[in-house]
Order: C-alpha cells, then structure tokens, then sequence
C-alpha cells in the first residue's frame, strides 16, 4: 500500500484538506469568540456609559433637592422670625431716641423665637436667676472649683433637644450686682 504513489498523494492531500477544515473551523469559532467578546465589550461599554449618565442624573438631581430643601428651610425659618426681623431695626431706634422706654415694652418682640424653639420642640435648661444645684452635664459654670450638687444661679439658659444638649446652661454662684434670687424674682 505504501507503494503506491497515488495513495501517498491521497493521504497526503486528506491530511491537508482535513488540517485545513480543522484549522478553518478553529478559525471560525476564534473569529465567533472575538465578535462575541467585542459585542460583550461593546455592550459592556454602553452599560458603563448609561450607569455614568445615571449617576450624573441622580447627582443633578440631588443637589437640586438640597438646593430646595435649604430654600424651602430657609423660607420657613424667616416666615418664623420675619415679626422679629421687622421689628427689631425700629424697636433698636426707638430705644436710642428714647433711652428711658421700658424693655417690657420690647420683650414681645422675641415672641418669634419662642415659637420657633417651640416647634422644634427644644427645651431650655433651666429659667434665668434660677437657683439649681451644679451639674456639669447641663451647665456651664463661670469658674472652675464649682463641684457638682453645688447650688449655683442659672446666669444664661442653654437648650437641649431630648436627651442632646444643644447648649448648655451658664452658671454662676452669685446673681449679678449681688442680687437674690425668690420665687422666679429678684429682689
């Protein structure tokens, strides 16, 4: 059989043809892996592009949020204290062109502000010239051998919010001028 020269040539051009068939075949699934690879890649990099252009949205549209919750917090806060804000400038040149006007008379203007903390539902720490005893996670006290228990005046009031302090109350030993404290009044 190996003499036959035609037989050579057959096998020989079968062993081509079928390499050949096999490696166009290889060919084809390689050429079908990389358009399926560069249609993943192309569809992985338009997937990338929309999510961007989502969050570009979404940030857009967050911060135009926040602009408007600042406005709308800001309209409200001023609708609260506009009485106030109106009044103060001329209550301030009444009192320089009429030094002896009582502060009674002016004490209404802070009612805005009473509101306000009102709705915020803050509460304050303590009444001004109230006598309490000293403690140092509600008060602030005007020197520093003040130990806790201690009866000092509230000088200032501070504010908390629950169980927050916001601010928290000045205190002193003594009332200011050395006045007394009975009952919510000086005398």
């Amino acid at each position: 059989m190996l003499d036959n020269p035609n037989l050579f040539w057959l096998g020989s051009v079968l062993w081509l043809g079928g390499s050949s068939l096999v490696l166009s075949l290889l060919g084809s699934k390689y050429k079908e892996k990389t358009r399926v690879n560069a249609s993943q890649i192309a569809d992985s990099a338009m997937q990338i592009e929309q999510l961007q252009e989502q969050c570009q949205r979404l940030r857009t549209e967050l911060q135009e949020q926040s602009n408007q919750h600042k406005a709308d917090f800001q309209d409200t806060i001023f609708e609260q204290l506009q009485p106030l804000l109106t009044n103060f400038p001329t209550a301030r040149q009444m009192v320089k062109a009429r030094p002896d006007l009582l502060a009674k008379n002016l004490v209404s203007l802070f009612t805005p502000l009473e509101n306000l903390l009102d709705s915020w539902e803050y509460e304050s720490i303590g009444l001004p010239w109230e006598p309490v005893p000293y403690d140092p996670q509600l008060h602030q006290p005007d020197s520093d051998d003040i130990v806790e228990g201690e009866l000092v005046y509230i000088r200032f009031v501070g504010y908390r919010d629950g169980e927050r302090i916001l601010c928290p109350a000045k205190v002193s030993r003594t009332l200011p001028g050395g006045m007394n404290y009975e009952g919510g009044v000086k005398v």
